[in-house]
């Protein structure tokens, strides 16, 4: 009986490989070259080393701490790219919040040159006021990401999250009261611009398998991780489940953790439905491609259908999503007020208007002004700037980047559009005007103002949303940019 269940632990160990290479493909038939726009980096992979159905295009950026997740991911990213042509990357974010942040830097790149991966060290500042520290380090950690990912050509980001993660993050938002698209805890892949500031496919092959799984996996294989010491500080709301809830439920309702991940797809299917059914709603309450909204029309609908309405409409918009109670709010505000009124509901920066029969989102009144701003850059990790409502961060790659050298000898200044600005993404890419960018990404007209063009001395270096101009990037170590907002 015991060498049975040590051959069926084995099959086990066996089939992540196999689980990764499913997941894997499953993420490859959802790129999409020309959409993403992301073009290979230079030198990597040519035609004489590229394995029968690879895809140079298809390149891997892997989020990689040197913990033990991140560890097996990235050898099975690793091997995954040796067997099929494809360039894998590993992306390293130094926060300094540990005094063995360069320790695990050094681990990082001793593993990588084992593995034959290039390996790219971001640092970056957290500061949580605020946020709160776990969040200022996440929304630090994934600008840093999407940067890093723009920079090197890489159109999917492989993050660590594996079923014990799912399980952790569908408690928390049940414990925060979350609705149907909380409940539904991570996907296997999705874009989020929101996170990266751009374009790029975040992927969870692992989402499936159990932390034990991958425990036994890392030590069949011999490897080496560090651990982060704050992982075991429980007065974070995650670790706190992690250590001392999620083991009661697993000791009172044994696979507990995979029932929750479950549940968490059957609550992805049901939000996928109600995107559906808001899209149909959408079609039926606008008239203009979605930038505004029939009042008359969202009146006819039902409170519950009116709300989810509104929400993917303003998640459309890319702003933050409103509480229930804010939502019957403007509900009320907008669908039972007096014709003769214009009321209006701030959301952000912006005011949610009725106007003419129509729900409208503008930005807020004195709020900005645009305005050049001159930097002298020396050194810092972020620069806030009030008068753009908002912030620059500043960070280091091994390349392409910005040359440090350049940054220093030269004003950083933040001005508005004038109208015949253009941009180059991509080496292989013709520059394009700045409207032609926006209307590409699906910024909102509403939204453009807002986001400052980034000059280098009387060059155009990026811009907010959208991305730097690869002619202002060299190879070797360097200066990554990011706009962040808000």
């Amino acid at each position: 009986m015991a060498s049975s269940r040590k051959f069926r632990s084995l099959n086990k160990l066996e089939s992540i490989p196999a689980a990764f290479e499913r997941a894997l493909g499953v993420i490859r038939a959802r790129v999409s070259v020309s959409a993403s726009g992301f073009a290979p980096a230079s030198g990597a992979g040519g035609d004489g080393d590229r394995s029968e159905g690879s895809d140079q295009a298809f390149a891997i950026g892997v989020g990689y701490s040197g913990g033990l997740d991140s560890s097996v991911l990235l050898l099975l990213a690793a091997e995954y790219g040796r067997r099929h042509g494809v360039r894998v990357e590993a992306l390293h974010i130094h926060h300094g919040l540990s005094p063995h942040a360069d320790e695990w830097a050094a681990h990082c790149r001793r593993t990588c040159q084992q593995l034959g991966v290039e390996l790219h060290v971001s640092k970056v500042s957290v500061a949580g006021a605020g946020q709160g520290i776990e969040s200022a380090a996440r929304t630090a950690r994934y600008a840093a990401l999407g940067q890093a990912c723009v920079a090197r050509r890489l159109p999917v980001l492989l993050t660590a999250h594996h079923q014990d993660d799912q399980a952790e993050t569908v408690l928390l938002q049940l414990l925060r009261g979350a609705g149907v698209a909380g409940l539904s805890g991570m996907g296997e892949g999705e874009r989020r611009p929101d996170l990266f500031g751009a374009d790029v496919l975040l992927a969870r092959p692992l989402l499936g398998l159990r932390r034990a799984a991958l425990e036994a996996f890392a030590a069949q294989r011999e490897l080496e991780w560090v651990t982060d010491e704050s992982n075991q500080d429980t007065r974070y709301r995650r670790n706190a489940l992690r250590h001392a809830v999620l083991p009661a439920m697993e000791q009172a309702f044994r696979g507990c953790a995979p029932l929750i991940a479950r549940s968490a797809r059957h609550m992805q299917s049901a939000q996928g439905l109600l995107d559906d059914l808001a899209r149909i709603d959408l079609a039926g309450c606008s008239q203009d491609g979605g930038d505004t909204l029939m009042v008359e029309k969202l009146a006819r609908l039902s409170d519950a259908r009116a709300d989810n309405l509104l929400r993917y409409w303003l998640g459309q918009h890319a702003l933050r999503m409103p509480s229930t109670a804010q939502l019957e709010q403007i509900r009320q505000q907008m669908l039972l007020a007096a014709p003769d009124l214009h009321p209006l509901f701030p959301i952000g920066q912006f005011d949610l208007r009725r106007n003419a029969g129509r729900l409208q989102l503008y930005l807020r009144e004195g709020a900005w002004e645009p305005q050049e701003v001159r930097i002298n850059w020396r050194g810092e990790e972020v620069i806030e700037l009030p008068a753009w409502h908002g912030r620059l961060i500043f960070g280091s790659c091994d390349g392409p980047a910005i040359p440090e050298a350049a940054l220093r000898r030269s004003v950083l200044s933040l001005r508005p559009r004038q109208g015949h600005e253009r941009l180059k993404l991509a080496a292989n890419r013709p520059s394009r005007s700045i409207k032609n960018l926006f209307q590409e990404a699906a910024i909102p007209a509403w939204r453009r103002p807002s986001l400052p063009l980034i000059y280098l001395g009387d060059e155009l270096l990026a811009v907010g949303g959208i991305g730097t101009d690869c002619r202002l990037l060299a190879t070797g170590p360097g200066i990554t940019l990011a706009w962040q907002a808000g």
